[in-house]
């Protein structure tokens, strides 16, 4: 599976500038079995509700935004943790049921399941004696 990622992040010391750029994505790992692919991405700190996963055109984007302790109503003493966007796209393999994708987010870890059609999953074939 080839990937691309495009990541935007800003340090947050000055509401509303930018002062440096720098890619930043978070870990993924991606898996394969007989039954299915799985994706899976670390997003410490990122509510269910701030994940958009989508598939279009044989790609699978996950995108997601964490918020500063600014946008939490609470005012930082120190921050390390900063306002972060990424967008992460995954070029489906050939062979997924893209009607059957399912995407769970749990303690900070979004897992996608991308289902192997039937026709692609291994299949035993009997040998009939002759």
């Amino acid at each position: 599976m080839s990937e691309i990622a495009t990541v935007r992040e800003s340090n947050g010391s000055t509401p509303g500038k930018h002062d440096y750029r720098r890619a930043v994505a978070p870990p993924v790992d991606v898996f394969e079995n007989a039954d299915e692919v799985l994706v899976v991405a670390d997003v410490p700190g990122v509510a269910s509700d701030a994940v958009d996963v989508r598939v279009e055109n044989d790609t699978l984007t996950l995108e997601t935004r964490r918020a500063s302790g600014e946008d939490k109503g609470v005012p930082a003493l120190a921050r390390e943790y900063v306002e972060v966007e990424f967008a992460r796209s995954f070029r489906i393999p050939a062979g997924i049921d893209t009607t059957q994708i399912a995407a769970e987010a749990r303690n900070g870890t979004i897992t996608v399941r991308l289902p192997k059609a039937a026709a692609a999953k291994p299949r035993k074939i009997t040998v009939r004696s002759g």
